[in-house]
């Protein structure tokens, strides 16, 4: 585990090296695929060539090839062929797979060997290295390709090679069998008697704040039968999941209202999720449950491609430099290399990957935030043409996010902009579960709708008649809420990402 991120380190020295070094290595696993016969390069190709034969795809550009792989077996961006495909989660339109090819595997792999190895030399000091990694109840199981190829891990420790597998599998308080139940509201249940009746817990890994935020709040308001598994020694729908011997002391911390959170984990030291764009709404919330914990942002990592790895002491997220070839779109439209990056300037990504996913466009936006040694560190903004132009507004997600936090405050609260577009003229409606809200809803409906109206474009369509004025609608349960419509789309529980505008599929 340590050379492999000795090996990373030393990587970052000199970026441009490093990134032609993967690109090589990138080049000679996918050279041979009719991908690659397809635009002419081979094992030995140079940047320029590259880049002047490779245009920048999008994943429908790659369907037609996959969708081939999937029904025949046969490999078609890789010299290797698919272990499985992934299906993605995705928030909008149609789903898509992602053949997993071994290569690929072991990129998902070093980030996780990077970011385990930082943690242990640079972290929390640990004692029983307990653990809850996030997993969220099954949505479908047992899915195969045309051909016969899997489809879908059965969770994040998947990606993971055996070895790991079986470290981690001594190391986390949640068992196996909790995976095996469907019922939504049973597994809330069960993960919340399991991780109550677990004293020595150390290290939190999710992927959303607000999982957790809602784990607590199924803690809060199922605490009467978590107190009766406590005291049975046992959960789940038919009592088949064991709990270790907890005894009266801690069913009588459910007794507090509010719940210390911080007396029910006191050995809490590290708590891994999204803070940045979205879902730093829901930071401080986590802060205030959890005041004797580090809250660490995760790295980029996507379905298609693991991007970057936080460490301890660096001022954002580090590119994968020894993993992941990375270009850069500039707001102009030029395309850089790592090393080429700006110091605070804001860019797309272009990835290619392991699996032959060659220059791909993630849709994510990053902006360049310090350095480590000479490689940029990078820090998420957003997706890229997250947008609603009902009439000419071009209302966009950055926009929404910082008047959302300006009016309303970054304190935890979950406020959403939604376009209504039903009676005509269009407009927008803001969800949240602020107090502002459910005193005087009027009051700040004409303050949020002042303040995008210093945006030209939404100021525009609102003189002309073109744009309803915004209003707004209390939800206490509004998280709550937002996490149902995504998980109606096909995420899963745990992996709903927040975004301040949400848009209807």
């Amino acid at each position: 585990m340590m050379q492999r991120a000795r090996r990373f380190r030393d990587a970052l020295r000199d970026p441009q090296r490093g990134q032609a070094e993967t690109l090589g290595r990138i080049m000679r696993i996918i050279a041979g695929s009719p991908y690659a016969r397809s635009h002419g390069i081979g094992a030995d190709v140079s940047y320029d060539t590259f880049a002047a034969r490779v245009p920048i795809v999008e994943y429908e550009d790659l369907r037609p090839w996959i969708d081939r792989e999937a029904a025949t077996g046969v490999p078609q961006l890789s010299s290797e062929p698919a272990e499985l495909f992934e299906q993605t989660s995705g928030s909008s339109g149609k789903s898509k797979l992602v053949p997993y090819t071994r290569s690929l595997l072991e990129s998902f792999n070093a980030c996780f060997v990077i970011w385990a190895s930082d943690v242990l030399r640079h972290g929390p000091r640990l004692e029983t290295a307990r653990m809850f990694w996030g997993v969220s109840p099954a949505i479908e199981t047992g899915g195969r390709t045309t051909h016969g190829t899997p489809i879908s891990l059965a969770d994040d420790a998947g990606y993971l090679a055996p070895h790991y597998q079986r470290l981690l599998a001594r190391l986390l308080v949640v068992p196996t069998g909790l995976k095996r139940i469907t019922d939504g509201e049973a597994y809330r249940r069960a993960l919340a008697a399991v991780l109550v009746a677990e004293p020595e817990l150390e290290i939190v890994s999710v992927w959303s704040p607000t999982y957790l935020l809602a784990i607590l709040d199924s803690i809060t308001t199922r605490r009467g039968e978590i107190i009766a598994d406590l005291r049975a020694g046992r959960t789940g729908p038919c009592g088949e999941i064991e709990l270790p011997p907890s005894g009266a002391a801690r069913a009588s911390l459910l007794a507090d209202d509010p719940i210390r959170w911080d007396r029910l984990w006191p050995q809490l030291k590290l708590v891994s999720c999204w803070t940045e764009a979205g879902a730093g709404t829901f930071v401080p919330a986590l802060r205030h449950a959890f005041p004797q914990a580090l809250i660490q942002g995760k790295g980029l990592l996507a379905t298609e491609a693991a991007l970057t790895v936080p460490l301890f002491s660096v001022p954002a997220p580090v590119p994968l430099v020894d993993e992941v070839f990375l270009e850069f779109e500039s707001n102009e439209g030029s395309v850089r290399r790592l090393h080429e990056l700006e110091e605070g300037a804001e860019y797309g990504i272009i990835v290619s990957q392991t699996g032959g996913f060659l220059r791909y466009r993630m849709g994510d936006r990053v902006q360049v935030a310090g350095r480590v040694d000479r490689t940029p560190c990078l820090k998420f903004l957003g997706r890229a043409g997250c947008s609603s132009d009902l009439a000419g507004e071009k209302l966009d997600e950055a926009l929404a996010r910082a008047v959302l936090a300006a009016e309303l405050g970054p304190d935890g609260h979950c406020s959403y902009l939604t376009p209504i577009t039903n009676p005509p003229p269009p407009g927008y409606c803001c969800i949240t579960d602020h107090s502002a809200a459910a005193v005087d809803p009027e009051a700040l409906a004409r303050r949020l709708d002042h303040a995008l109206s210093r945006s030209f474009q939404y100021r525009q369509a609102r003189h002309l008649g073109q744009l309803n004025p915004l209003h707004v609608r209390y939800r206490a349960d509004a998280r709550a809420a937002y996490e149902a419509a995504q998980m109606g789309r096909g995420l899963r529980w745990g992996n709903v990402k927040f975004t301040a505008l949400h848009l209807p599929v």
